[in-house]
């Protein structure tokens, strides 16, 4: 089997092309960032790179030909993000909605068997969640009047090895920046906000196994469907780096709800693949931390930096 799997070179794109690799399907890489030689660094022999801009309908169909699935993971990313830094609204509706309507309407002239876009829950008036959410809207149109099915979950707090320190803000990464450098760990709000953190590697395999089995044209929840607050995450991480400067409460941030409860309903994933398996919490979060105690005091630092921290 071809598959592509644009935006592969990000954290959540990277765990699906380590799944689908490991499936023994060919795997294409299609990004613009990159290089042939940096994608063999990360995935090693087996795995091909091409440059491509969501955007450029010619560089979409050079790449969408001859594929049998592709799995659409680029986007811009952010939530304060998008409006803080120099304002990027416009270009997230460009990337994340033009972007995925360009994706489907190729996917459909170039005959792809499926296609896989992933959403999220969408509590927020943010720009990020408004741009996932109507691009979710559009998967179900394209995939009610085209030739080609177009699946999606919404995904949760996504959490493991190698997701990006910056410039997005993610709860982990974050939190393990600041306790590794015995800082006070800074939370949105009061912090018992309720989160579900799904490891990556599970969420990878959980999206092929639904993509190769959905019939329907539904759109599923993806968790591990248990909440954990986010106090609680901070003082996991904290309780592993040893970190004694404990926690600091600040304002919510432009388009957050205070109190947010946000937990899976997997009895839709349920009815397709069965029960689900997942990384317990203290395993996946300390195989995660693992790897952030890896990186070199330069990659820290620069990380401490952009925050200003």
């Amino acid at each position: 089997m071809q598959v592509l799997v644009i935006g592969g070179m990000g954290f959540l794109g990277a765990a699906i092309v380590r799944e689908i690799r490991a499936r023994g399907d060919d795997v294409t890489v299609g990004d613009r960032s990159g290089s042939p030689e940096e994608c063999r660094n990360m995935f090693g022999e087996g795995v091909s790179w091409t440059r491509m801009d969501i955007l450029d309908e010619k560089s979409l169909r050079h790449a969408f030909r001859g594929m049998d699935e592709i799995y659409h993971l680029a986007g811009l990313l952010g939530t304060s993000e998008l409006v803080e830094f120099g304002g990027k609204v416009e270009e997230s509706i460009n990337v994340n909605i033009l972007g995925a309507i360009k994706v489907f309407e190729i996917a459909n002239e170039c005959e792809v068997s499926r296609v896989f876009y992933p959403s999220k829950p969408n509590p927020w008036i943010n720009t990020y969640s408004i741009t996932k959410s109507a691009s979710e809207q559009f998967s179900l149109m394209y995939t009610e009047n085209g030739n080609v099915p177009i699946r999606s979950l919404r995904y949760f707090n996504a959490y493991g090895p190698e997701q990006h320190l910056y410039p997005v803000r993610k709860i982990v990464p974050t939190f393990a920046i600041q306790a590794m450098n015995n800082l006070p760990i800074e939370i949105y709000g009061n912090g018992e906000q309720i989160v579900d953190m799904i490891y990556s590697t599970d969420l990878a395999r959980i999206t092929v196994d639904f993509l190769r089995n959905m019939e329907k044209n539904h759109v599923c929840d993806l968790g591990t469907g248990k909440g954990i607050s986010v106090n609680e995450v901070a003082e996991s991480v904290n309780n592993y780096f040893g970190n004694k400067a404990g926690l600091k409460h600040v304002e919510m941030r432009i388009g957050e709800v205070p109190d947010t409860k946000l937990i899976s309903d997997n009895s839709l994933i349920r009815d397709v693949l069965g029960d689900l398996e997942f990384t317990a919490w203290d395993i996946g979060l300390e195989e995660t931390l693992k790897w952030y105690e890896s990186l070199s005091n330069q990659e820290v630092r620069s990380a401490l930096n952009f925050y200003g921290m």
